[in-house]
């Protein structure tokens, strides 16, 4: 085996060749192969020479994996011709000693110094002469080495050979790492939803923007071209905006970042944060990566709405409960703690149906039973319900719910659930015709009950049913006392209670 330091010395490659076994016109094609061809052209060229000077089978160019440095990738391999690329092990094969002793060489009976490496034994290579190649920073890259199936016998001559393209193969390997990467990159930028700009520092015209930018604008490539950034940012006029990077460009600060709106090519504006930095020459240009905040400003507004909504809500609340407990303590001294704890908790039932909708469009019909719920084992047998899919607003909903709920205790202290044979009917309805003339009607009626008392006096439940009724709906309520149970009407404008969109 021969061994070879790291970093030899190039001397005069054209004629140590011809001085060995290669014409020296032999000796200046190898060399003149370097300046005709980069790439896999290159690779191809040099490997196809290479293996006709030197008289042998193989010729490989090796990278390490960038996951497994124990793994090499052949990036070319000729056998007579291009071969598809593969994977190997560096652990025990000659490649190995490529990385840890320099240029290395094994004229003939390669498989014996190396028995664990198959693809040797696959390949029937009895030679091997390699050296390894370099990045420009002297990092190693990879190996190049030429391959026989019979003893190689100018060793010297063919690791000048090779040694002449190690350098310009590590230079090769790192321009197609670096292209690869770069255009991986380019692809990632240019497929991201965010917005990304150059904009030259000399004339400020757009020279690059990716598909993200052009797409959220409306503008091609060539129309970019012909505008700056004053003319997508109506925020910042041309004087304005070459203040504000000044100080980029005078090295004062390394990036901006500000928020503004873009102007689309149809008028229309978006939110946008803007993070620009400045790269000086050679390449004088600004660098703009956008993001588009109009769904963040959006959410963050919708967040304050909710919370001065909740703020709003929550004092109504409090204030309700207030109102139900000064009149249920003023009406009910004797059993205040049971009334009252009776109407916060239709209170609470109410709110429960208004937060599980949102607020909004809440089924009248899931309200009512919510308000009944503790009568549930009586649907169907003693408690009807008829009425159409109707969906009524927040503060008509709280209304209804009370209602709902008075009307409820009242017939089970003294009404159609006081015995064991009262029926109550609840009905509504939404009246046809033009929508600012239609009315929405709720009915309660109880049969079979004991024979209704009228009240001496007119208590909070009275309040509840009657004054909130006609104050919050605007509507029209009639009471009726008959022998065997209460009839309770209300009539109110549609467009008081229900959402405009019915579902």
């Amino acid at each position: 085996m021969y061994v070879f330091e790291k970093g030899s010395h190039m001397r005069a490659i054209a004629a140590k060749l011809s001085s060995k076994s290669l014409k020296i016109e032999d000796a200046y094609e190898l060399l003149s192969i370097a300046s005709r061809s980069v790439g896999n052209d290159f690779f191809a060229a040099m490997a196809q020479a290479l293996a006709e000077q030197l008289n042998v089978r193989w010729v490989l160019v090796s990278k390490v994996c960038r996951e497994n440095s124990m793994k090499a990738s052949a990036v070319m391999m000729w056998d007579g011709e291009l071969q598809d690329p593969f994977d190997y092990d560096l652990v025990g094969s000659p490649c190995e000693n490529i990385f840890t002793q320099g240029a290395c060489a094994y004229p003939d009976r390669l498989q014996e110094h190396f028995p664990a490496d198959d693809l040797l034994s696959k390949m029937g290579a009895h030679a091997y002469v390699g050296v390894p190649v370099c990045s420009s920073t002297g990092k190693v890259l990879g190996l190049l080495a030429v391959l026989n199936d019979t003893r190689i016998a100018n060793i010297d001559t063919a690791l000048d050979a090779i040694e002449l393209f190690a350098g310009r193969t590590g230079a090769e390997l790192e321009r197609i790492a670096s292209t690869t990467d770069n255009e991986r990159l380019g692809r990632i930028v240019e497929e991201s939803l965010s917005e990304a700009f150059i904009f030259s520092a000399a004339t400020f015209r757009f020279e690059l923007a990716n598909r993200g930018a052009r797409d959220n604008l409306g503008y091609s490539m060539e129309e970019l071209r012909l505008l700056t950034p004053w003319d997508v940012k109506p925020e910042y006029p041309e004087e304005i905006f070459r203040e504000f990077v000044a100080p980029l460009v005078g090295g004062k600060v390394t990036q901006l970042h500000f928020d503004t709106v873009h102007l689309r090519k149809d008028g229309t504006t978006y939110d946008v944060s803007v993070q620009l930095q400045y790269f000086p020459k050679p390449d004088h240009v600004f660098f703009a990566s956008i993001t588009d905040t109009t769904a963040q400003n959006q959410a963050a507004e919708r967040e304050q709405i909710l919370l001065r909504e909740v703020n709003h809500r929550s004092k109504n609340l409090l204030a309700l409960v207030q109102v139900i407990a000064r009149q249920t303590a003023a009406r009910h001294p004797e059993d205040y703690v049971e009334a009252l704890e009776s109407r916060i908790g239709a209170l609470a039932a109410n709110q429960d149906i208004l937060v599980h909708n949102h607020w909004t469009e809440i089924p009248l019909d899931e309200l009512i039973r919510s308000q009944l719920a503790h009568f549930d084992g009586l649907f169907g047998e003693r408690i009807f319900f008829n009425g159409p899919r109707l969906f009524v607003k927040s503060t008509p909903a709280q209304a209804i719910g009370m209602a709902v709920h008075e009307l409820a205790t009242n017939a089970a202290k003294y009404g159609a659930l006081s015995n064991q044979t009262g029926e109550i009917s609840i009905s509504w309805s939404l009246s046809e015709g033009p929508v600012p003339k239609q009315t929405v009607s709720f009915e309660w009626k109880e049969t079979g009950g004991p024979p209704v008392k009228r009240a001496v006096s007119k208590g909070f439940g009275t309040a509840i049913l009657e004054r909130q009724m006609i104050g919050l709906l605007g509507a029209k309520v009639e009471v009726v006392l008959r022998r065997r149970g209460l009839h309770y009407r209300a009539i109110a404008p549609a467009d008081r209670v229900i959402e405009s969109k019915q579902g």
